[in-house]
């Protein structure tokens, strides 16, 4: 399975402007994606020429009350960056920035084909790596443990994201 992860480089990601919504459900991160879908195309985002937008994800504890009636929920941001003067055309996000930061970066190669081995082994061995125990669950204000799923060539990946605290 060593294959299948890259080795880690250190990146800095630049402030960037999002819009940012959060699932909790059974399944957070196919149902955060399917919603910002159809809000990008609602926005007026998709109508933009030259404009590329990333997405950025991490899960999220649940909140207590929703959780107490829901055991089996989890919780899963989803970010789309957006270009600094776009306004979108509906509501239905939350309009905010993600700030600067440098990441130590690990890419997974066809991340969905095993997804409860795969991702959690590149997370382990991100913090491997970096020495430090596995604390992907426990965001730090403004820091955020991130997964960024990109397809090349047919073949997806998914960049995961370790932010270097100092």
């Amino acid at each position: 399975m060593d294959n299948i992860f890259s080795e880690v480089r250190i990146e800095k990601l630049p402030k960037m402007k999002v819009a940012k919504h959060e699932v909790n459900s059974q399944t957070p991160e196919d149902d955060v994606f399917k919603y910002m879908e159809n809000w990008k195309n609602k926005s007026g985002l998709i109508d933009l020429k030259d404009y590329t937008p990333r997405n950025f994800g991490w899960d999220v504890a649940v909140k207590d009350d929703i959780q107490k009636n829901n055991p089996t929920f989890r919780g899963y941001v989803l970010c789309i960056t957006l270009p600094e003067n776009f306004t979108p055309k509906c509501d239905g996000v939350e309009i905010t920035y993600i700030e600067a930061d440098e990441y130590a970066v690990m890419q997974i190669t066809e991340p969905f084909v095993n997804p409860y081995e795969r991702i959690p082994g590149g997370w382990q061995k991100l913090s491997d790596y970096l020495q430090v125990d596995d604390c992907r669950m426990i965001q730090t204000e403004g820091h955020y443990w991130m997964e960024e799923v990109i397809v090349i060539d047919g073949i997806t990946f998914m960049n995961i994201y370790f932010p270097l605290i100092t």
